[in-house]
């Protein structure tokens, strides 16, 4: 799932880029069950690992082009806010408010979403790339300023359980922020309600860039997935490149 047009793809999920419905393709079988399941491919080839079409999928979300701007879209496998990297109700004493999950997506118990939107901290993620390639410092960016007024920020919970680095995990624009994320502290270990790190986001969401950068920050490849498996559902092929240079690394110093 990923982030788009303001939304995410559930796998890659978060940002800016126009929402497009599942096309059934053919492709050679992998050696992974749950991948040979599906047909079904996003645009950016990243392939979908559940069923758009089955039975009570459009009673649940939607009909194509029909679908909640905050929720799920099986048919483009993104998410809105609602589901992830958006902001949630907190208690008088300032704890996020765990509880039913927007839709009923994830069946486990998460953060409640409040209806605000993306968190401050997103929007924030989803503008670093495209300031500093028009030649912003990063010491200038909207993300390296919100950080700079409030460093808490660099692990803030939103919808979805994710942290700032699953946000990095949604999307190609994202990926670029994670490197500094981490570098200002960010968990590269923390898990969302999913229970994927950020590092099984990058794999999700074929983001080689930003699994390269969690790797140089020692992230553990083989934690909770491991990444490979969910690359290799996902048939993130530029991912597992990296994660196969990096054994091979490992390997050799062995």
């Amino acid at each position: 799932m990923m982030h788009a047009a303001c939304r995410l793809w559930p796998r890659t999920l978060l940002l800016f880029t126009a929402v497009h419905a599942a096309t059934p393709t053919t492709r050679p079988a992998t050696t992974s069950c749950r991948a040979a399941m599906s047909s079904y491919y996003r645009k950016d080839g990243v392939k979908i690992t559940h069923d758009p079409y089955a039975p009570g999928m459009k009673e649940k979300y939607g009909a194509p082009g029909g679908t909640d701007n905050e929720g799920f879209d099986p048919y483009a496998d993104s998410v809105g806010a609602g589901i992830y990297s958006g902001t949630v109700q907190r208690a008088a004493d300032g704890s996020v408010v765990i509880g039913k999950q927007y839709q009923g997506h994830n069946p486990r118990p998460g953060p409640v979403y409040n209806g605000g939107g993306y968190t401050p901290i997103s929007e924030a993620i989803s503008r670093f790339h495209p300031e500093t390639n028009s030649g912003v410092a990063e010491a200038d960016t909207t993300l390296a300023k919100l950080l700079h007024a409030h460093p808490d920020l660099v692990n803030d919970v939103a919808t979805g359980g994710a942290s700032p680095l699953h946000t990095c995990g949604m999307s190609r624009s994202n990926q670029h922020a994670a490197a500094f994320l981490i570098g200002s502290g960010a968990d590269i270990a923390a898990l969302d309600t999913y229970r994927y790190t950020p590092m099984d986001r990058m794999a999700s969401n074929n983001l080689a860039i930003g699994a390269q950068a969690l790797l140089a920050f020692g992230a553990d490849p083989d934690a909770h997935g491991p990444p490979f498996d969910v690359a290799m559902d996902a048939e993130a092929k530029d991912v597992l490149a990296v994660l196969e240079r990096y054994e091979t690394r490992v390997e050799s110093k062995r």
